[in-house]
């Protein structure tokens, strides 16, 4: 926004160098901000908008929490980087009027940085080990990269942040159309083959059984289409404000 722009913080939105609040870590309100200030347009975040998206990550945390409950193995570590996203997004949408934590953005950042980065060490794990993989880890990876970039304090590239306006949309329609549980049937990342020498000189290869499902019974297209949803609305607001 121009040095001569004026602004109504009323919410807890991270916005990349906005305020000098960002100085000390914490996030930059701007959920309530007024477009017109900045664009001249109609604003795409009042607060009520903002607190009603805060009340739907909040459900999706308790939905996904419960899976998290009531799965094991990888599909309830699956299920946890999930709740880890709906938390961020109940922070990232809940007005400084109802947030009285004051968690910093670095906070996040490191959380989701990490949670990512334990994803991508696991999918590498099981791929050099031979085992097959399911697509939706890594899906679950990026998601997890973008949500760093949310929180990120030092701004957003206009082009990133629109594809990422994009690639949440179309994933809200995958959940809302069920394409993600066939990609969880149907389709995987192959392990290396184990090849070994037997004793009379011939090789044998050892074919990586099929991925294990996440999706399974679980019906999360209502759950995962909003999440979908509100994370390329928020990328979207956060554009348009900055």
């Amino acid at each position: 926004m121009g040095p001569g722009s004026t602004t109504t913080p009323s919410g807890s939105m991270a916005m990349g160098g906005q305020s000098s609040g960002m100085s000390s870590g914490a996030h930059t309100p701007v959920s309530g901000m007024s477009m017109s200030a900045a664009h001249g347009a109609t604003n795409i975040l009042p607060n009520w908008l903002a607190i009603v998206w805060t009340i739907v990550f909040v459900a999706i945390f308790v939905i996904h929490l419960l899976h998290v409950r009531d799965t094991h193995g990888q599909r309830r570590l699956w299920h946890s980087g999930h709740v880890l996203m709906a938390a961020g997004m109940v922070f990232m949408f809940a007005p400084s009027s109802i947030d009285h934590f004051n968690i910093p953005a670095t906070f996040w950042q490191l959380a989701f940085a990490n949670a990512a980065g334990v994803m991508l060490a696991w999918v590498v794990v099981q791929v050099l080990s031979g085992r097959a993989v399911n697509l939706l880890w890594v899906v679950i990876a990026i998601d997890l990269g973008a949500m760093v970039y949310m929180w990120s304090p030092n701004g957003f590239v206009a082009p990133v942040t629109w594809l990422l306006v994009a690639y949440f949309a179309i994933q809200a329609l995958a959940w809302a159309t069920n394409t993600f549980r066939r990609l969880d049937r149907e389709h995987q990342i192959p392990g290396i083959s184990r090849i070994s020498i037997n004793p009379g000189g011939t090789a044998t290869i050892s074919a990586a059984a099929h991925a294990e499902p996440l999706v399974c019974e679980l019906d999360l297209r209502p759950s995962m289409a909003l999440m979908g949803l509100g994370m390329a609305y928020m990328f979207a607001a956060m554009q348009l404000l900055s």
